[in-house]
């Protein structure tokens, strides 16, 4: 073999090996994303939210509820659990805000106002797809506004049940620990798999929430994550039960409120779902090796 050939040919099956290498790094890329992004298209996942809308107050000051609905939409979420909601005031149009968002986003729902004045009738309320079997109301004490939490028994999977807790504590801090007191002997008491959720009004290096560790964990405990635009705080939380696997939490940043969404998948730790996590790591290890 002559020089010229020799290089010649060294050089094309460097040019189709560079080819080849590049399209499998392109297609593990894509299949490891799109592994992830199925989770959220499967029966066997849950996705959750905790937003508080403000009564679809956006940052700009309008108040446009379907801008709320439109985010809320993007999220794809199963269970969704919201605070500030309002019926029939005035500052939000005395709109049914609960029907509009359980009708626009297809879902159950369960609300209760814990302010009921003239003109003035807002609260919590958790939307399910999966059917909502029993809904509780806890009060908690208060000097000024009233503050509750909503929990709810719903059916997920063949028949499974988990509790779904929606609570807004408020600003003082003496009111919200004795919440958080009462929270917890509540979700001890409870007999299956738990989501706690919604606006503390703490930040965590304040470890207001710290008595529930022995029971409940912070779904993304380890990794910072801002939820609220004024400031670097994170006071919206999902806090789970050891049943639950978590697969991802993130904030999904938006300008329709002065919070912003926060989402976490979740994988429940049955028979099956334990060999779902098993498989899926699997997989995604075999695809990373070949991103390295």
């Amino acid at each position: 073999m002559s020089y010229k050939t020799f290089l010649y040919t060294s050089i094309s099956f460097l040019v189709a090996f560079s080819y080849y290498l590049f399209h499998v790094q392109i297609n593990e890329k894509f299949m490891v994303k799109q592994t992830v992004s199925e989770l959220h298209q499967t029966d066997e996942y849950i996705t959750a939210v905790t937003y508080n809308i403000q009564y679809g107050k956006g940052q700009s000051g309008e108040v446009n509820l379907a801008q709320t609905i439109k985010k809320l939409q993007s999220l794809d979420a199963q269970i969704i659990s919201l605070q500030e909601v309002e019926r029939y005031s005035i500052r939000s149009h005395f709109q049914d805000q609960v029907k509009l968002l359980a009708n626009s986003l297809d879902m159950h729902a369960a609300f209760y106002p814990s302010l009921t004045y003239p003109g003035l009738y807002y609260g919590n309320v958790v939307l399910s797809k999966y059917p909502i079997k029993e809904v509780e109301i806890v009060h908690f004490p208060s000097s000024k506004e009233t503050r509750t939490a909503v929990i709810t028994k719903v059916e997920w999977m063949e028949g499974e049940l988990i509790y779904v807790v929606n609570t807004h504590l408020g600003l003082n801090q003496r009111e919200r620990l004795l919440a958080i007191e009462k929270i917890y002997s509540k979700v001890t008491s409870l007999d299956g798999p738990v989501l706690v959720m919604g606006d503390l009004n703490a930040v965590p290096s304040a470890g207001e929430y710290q008595l529930w560790d022995d029971v409940l964990t912070k779904s993304n405990d380890g990794t910072p994550l801002v939820t609220y635009y004024r400031h670097n705080w994170q006071i919206d939380y999902i806090f789970h039960s050891r049943e639950f696997q978590v697969i991802d939490t993130y904030v999904a940043k938006s300008e329709v409120s002065d919070h912003y969404p926060l989402i976490g998948v979740f994988l429940l730790n049955s028979t099956n779902a334990t060999n779902e996590i098993s498989n899926l790591n699997d997989r995604l290890k075999t695809k990373l090796v070949y991103l390295k």
